[in-house]
């Protein structure tokens, strides 16, 4: 049976500045703000740092609240009620590196935070000063940032500037835009029910002309991609790689008069045609996948900051969920997806929009596992 996650909202949710995306030094809506501060503080250690969150020690984590205030207030000298989050990683032993992130109550509040924090670089430099120099000329080039969120950074690591510019750059990047379906397009999924039951049974007597040479055409592909002994992931790879090799964006979608193929929406357009828009290129993936027996959904939701429909897909791998969008990899060879079994979070930070609550989250990548 085929499964689908089509996205509805109610209309009274507001797209942020008036629905477009947000312009460099743009100020932008409260919501944003609202960013977790474990995001954060995640990608500063990953992208800025380039470091393992599992080497690491999540200090808000591993000890109780009581701890966690004391660390806070006594040893960074915040001042206690003046925080509300925090997340914070460390090395511990004789290594500096320490990364937090701390959510205040108000500006106010946030500024004088942030100050306290410069105040302890002072102090943990002087840990290290005579034992252990090197680490003492870290802490000595680190640095406390503050954002205009009421959130400050401290940035205990060799690599303060590119710290500084994936904590300043996560709001963007984690920041769901609420999502209004634009509905330029008909979205409406290709019913393949009785194709996968004919598949299933080996009768296809029944099928509608159509329907017949969508079964021959992906039968083809499942019999030369798939192989009996794959893993559910080497099959999703097999076939997302058939996908994104033989299938190109149809451009007639761009002719603004509508002049297009409806074929190229459904499996049709891309099995005869070698050609398909988003909805297409994803219900072509998710039959393939069907006919595989690996799960996998369609997902119609948004880019262009809600301002154009699109579809992917999300497929479910050892009970993992991951995203993927060969849309927005065709014609891209293997070694240069950027879509292929990523995270919510990459979705949200690459111009996708959705329903949030009604989609499965995603929160592993690559997906390189027995299934």
């Amino acid at each position: 049976m085929k499964r689908v996650l089509s996205v509805v909202l109610a209309l009274w949710m507001v797209l942020p500045a008036g629905g477009r995306a947000l312009a460099d030094g743009e100020e932008p809506g409260a919501d944003m703000g609202q960013v977790p501060v474990e995001k954060l503080a995640g990608r500063i250690v990953t992208e800025g740092c380039g470091r393992e969150l599992e080497q690491l020690e999540r200090l808000d984590q591993s000890v109780d609240e009581d701890t966690l205030a004391y660390y806070l207030e006594a040893i960074y000298g915040l001042e206690s009620g003046s925080w509300t989050d925090c997340a914070v990683y460390r090395a511990g032993g004789a290594e500096a590196f320490e990364i937090a992130v701390v959510r205040f109550a108000d500006r106010k509040a946030a500024q004088a935070g942030a100050e306290t924090l410069e105040g302890y670089l002072t102090v943990r430099e002087g840990d290290f000063t005579g034992y252990a120099p090197e680490q003492a000329q870290i802490v000595a080039g680190s640095r406390a940032v503050l954002s205009e969120y009421n959130d400050a950074a401290l940035l205990i690591c060799p690599e303060p500037d590119e710290a500084e510019a994936a904590f300043l750059s996560g709001y963007k990047w984690f920041y769901r835009e609420p999502f209004d379906p634009p509905g330029k397009d008909d979205m409406t999924v290709y019913d393949t029910s009785a194709i996968l039951e004919a598949w299933d049974s080996g009768e296809s007597g029944g099928l509608s002309e159509k329907d017949a040479a969508i079964l021959d055409m992906a039968g083809a592909v499942i019999r030369q991609q798939i192989e009996p002994d794959m893993t559910d992931y080497e099959k999703e790879r097999a076939l997302y790689g058939w996908v994104t090799a033989n299938v190109v964006y149809d451009q007639d979608h761009y002719d603004p008069l509508g002049r297009i193929d409806r074929a190229s929406f459904d499996p049709y357009g891309p099995l005869a045609n070698g050609k398909g828009v988003c909805l297409g290129v994803a219900s072509v993936f998710q039959l393939l996948m069907d006919m595989a027996g690996v799960e996998c959904v369609t997902v119609i939701g948004a880019s262009h900051a809600g301002t154009a429909d699109h579809a992917w897909n999300m497929v479910r791998l050892a009970g993992e969920w991951y995203c993927a969008d060969p849309t927005w990899d065709l014609g891209s060879g293997q070694d240069a997806w950027r879509y292929f079994n990523v995270t919510s979070d990459w979705m949200a930070g690459t111009d996708h929009q959705w329903d949030y609550d009604a989609v499965p989250e995603a929160t592993a990548s690559d997906g390189g596992v027995d299934g």
